[in-house]
């Protein structure tokens, strides 16, 4: 079956974010796999570069997206955008949310009304019912999301799993350090739902000097919390702006072990953290809390730890973890890197997603023709 088909992508072709990463991943791996594939940027496009105007003005380019065989929107705003284009298309619709907006709008207002309010907002309602409603077929990134949909009312046909990937090469083992200068890192963004105050409350209960933790990843908005790190921990601390792969991977080579600091909620059980594949491909162990199916990997590969979201526990953990031989980490590490490899790899995603996206048109054509 000779396909050709649209990825169309909430953000800008200039966005360097994991999520425009992940973007990028899926197009290789389906033009790898014989499967032509164009790229088209909302944000880079004035009419529709907000959600609130996209599903409007979005039938401007019906014309064009009438070519291909299928269209893969990616973010709620790609998936609502699509709207009063479905029905003249001549392919299906595959939808991507990356994670939940739903819920992460929850708790991010949830967080910022101090617990008053705990429902997402009436836009991102709106958007996600738009988007869920143009889909044929939806991909979730972990079984909670997907069982959670199942039971809104989405067919099972009509949703399953295809995970982020990892390069492999980018993402190297490391060597495992006699003498690791960090015993912690955490790599990655800080937004609210990454919890850093999880973190911050448990390093306080930590009282060994020697026992050091290295965060990376700070943009400007971050100002405030990178500020508290640093007054609250000094020289326990180093703390390193956002900066490319390559130097990521050379600054991680230093850590024993990596910390996921989640908190339980549907925002995150229902998202798997990229963090997470890229921790486990440089053979370090993950202290992962035991809110997400993260943890279902740790215990089946027993390739790092798992604790009780509260800091209390985490701090526990973390101090067992400090005494633990260095060989101990090492040999852990060496089976996070067996989990990456046998789960994760780009070249098995890639399979995953290509299969997938023949098998949602074929049955698109056998529904819709005569």
């Amino acid at each position: 079956m000779n396909l050709k088909g649209l990825v169309i992508s909430q953000t800008g072709s200039k966005d360097i974010s994991a999520f425009t990463r992940n973007v990028d991943h899926r197009v290789e791996s389906l033009v790898k796999r014989s499967i032509d594939c164009d790229l088209f940027y909302m944000k880079d496009h004035f009419p529709i570069h907000k959600q609130t105007t996209a599903s409007l003005f979005m039938p401007f380019w019906l014309n064009t997206f009438r070519k291909y065989d299928f269209i893969c929107a990616h973010g709620e705003g790609a998936g609502q955008a699509m709207l009063f284009c479905r029905p003249f298309l001549r392919g299906p619709i595959i939808y991507e949310p990356h994670g939940d907006p739903w819920a992460e709008s929850a708790l991010e207002r949830q967080v910022q009304s101090a617990g008053k309010i705990t429902s997402p907002s009436l836009r991102v309602r709106i958007v996600c019912r738009m988007a869920t409603v143009c889909a044929d077929y939806v991909i979730t990134q972990c079984n909670e999301h997907t069982e959670e949909l199942i039971r809104e009312g989405l067919p099972p046909d009509g949703v399953g799993i295809v995970r982020n990937g990892v390069d492999l090469n980018l993402f190297r083992q490391l060597p495992f350090p006699d003498h690791p200068e960090f015993t912690f890192a955490y790599a990655g963004a800080f937004q609210t739902w990454q919890n850093m105050d999880n973190l911050i409350e448990a390093f306080e209960k930590i009282r060994d000097p020697n026992i050091r933790l290295l965060l990376v990843g700070f943009a400007k908005e971050d100002a405030a919390i990178k500020q508290e790190f640093e007054a609250k921990f000094g020289d326990r601390v180093k703390l390193v702006d956002k900066t490319d792969q390559a130097s990521l991977v050379n600054l991680l080579r230093s850590v024993a072990c990596f910390v996921i600091p989640r908190i339980k909620h549907p925002a995150l059980s229902h998202a798997f953290p990229t963090k997470f594949i890229e921790y486990a491909s440089l053979g370090r162990p993950t202290m992962v809390n035991d809110v997400d199916e993260t943890a279902d990997f740790v215990r089946k590969y027993d390739c790092g730890f798992v604790s009780d979201p509260s800091p209390e526990a985490m701090a526990k953990t973390m101090e067992h973890i400090a005494r633990l031989p260095v060989k101990t980490l090492s040999e852990m590490g060496n089976r996070a890197r067996r989990m990456a490899e046998e789960n994760f790899s780009w070249d098995k995603i890639g399979d995953d997603y290509a299969e997938l996206v023949r098998s949602v048109v074929a049955r698109f054509r056998r529904e819709t023709r005569p």
